[in-house]
């Protein structure tokens, strides 16, 4: 249910940034002393931290190997850019989005729209997650949502989703989700379709066969309308690329300020002894 076609050059130019180039690692802090002059034998006081970036994206995040899903290991910033919606019929493209969420928080949509907008220059959301935090995408194609369609005929395919999803919906078709250096997943491609290679060849190496991007990006790549053993599923209907930093060293701003996860529950402490009773005090005078 595809059509072929490009990736937009306007996200190509990103590869630039993410497609096997390794940024160098820059140290941030600073340095703070007690007196703006120092004398001769005498002490100053100096405050300094430096903060070391992460090389990859390991460090900052953790991939279960039993369910497809990300876990935060410290306050993160995460930046979803999409790379393409191969989701068509009969060469028409049809309508699709994405969202995500985190903790507690709503589903926040990052994209809404046909293939042809699709575009990882414009088409981009940032967002900060708190360690301990799962971060779960939800992807739905529409089975009729030509640009023509009124919204009150559209009908829907199932969701399809990072993580567990929701807790009323079996997720029986996840997304995928490659880091650099994976090998790219072979999946049969129907007549007349591009291959997933071919898709993805600008975030391939040079063999074709293993993901090329940066060494703190992730992407995920969804079928929209197969399930995930159909031989005309080839996981290309949704491409996100999904890159990580530390989040004080970025610029992003948490969308959801709703209260933090509960805290466990703490051990009850033993109740201390009742304070002793002084004795009755003894007045001159008076008879025992």
């Amino acid at each position: 249910m595809k059509v072929t076609q490009s990736l937009i050059l306007a996200s190509l130019a990103l590869a630039g940034g993410v497609c096997g180039e390794q940024v160098p690692v820059v140290p941030t802090g600073f340095l703070d002393a007690s007196a703006l002059m120092v004398r001769a034998e005498t002490n100053v006081d100096l405050n300094w931290k430096v903060n070391i970036p992460a090389t990859k994206v390991e460090e900052l995040i953790e991939i279960p190997d039993d369910e497809p899903t990300i876990i935060a290991k410290e306050d993160v910033a995460f930046e979803v850019r999409m790379l393409g919606a191969e989701y068509a019929w009969a060469g028409n493209y049809v309508l699709a989005y994405g969202q995500y969420t985190y903790g507690d928080s709503p589903w926040y949509t990052f994209f809404w729209g046909y293939g042809d907008d699709a575009n990882a220059l414009t088409k981009k959301t940032c967002d900060i997650l708190r360690k301990g935090e799962e971060l779960q995408f939800g992807f739905r194609g529409s089975k009729n949502g030509f640009r023509n369609m009124p919204w009150q005929h559209r009908k829907w395919h199932n969701y399809r989703w990072t993580g567990t999803g929701p807790s009323w919906y079996q997720n029986d078709n996840p997304a995928i989700i490659l880091k650099d250096g994976d090998k790219l997943p072979e999946r049969a491609t129907p007549d007349s379709q591009v291959d997933i290679a071919t898709f993805l060849a600008p975030y391939l190496d040079e063999s074709g066969k293993k993901v090329d991007i940066g060494p703190k990006d992730l992407i995920i790549l969804a079928e929209l309308n197969r399930d995930y053993g159909d031989k005309e599923a080839d996981y290309q209907d949704f491409v996100i690329l999904v890159t990580f930093t530390e989040a004080e060293n970025s610029t992003c701003t948490r969308r959801w300020n709703g209260p933090p996860p509960p805290s466990p529950p703490s051990t009850p402490s033993t109740p201390s002894e009742p304070a002793p009773i002084p004795p009755k005090p003894t007045v001159p005078g008076i008879p025992e």
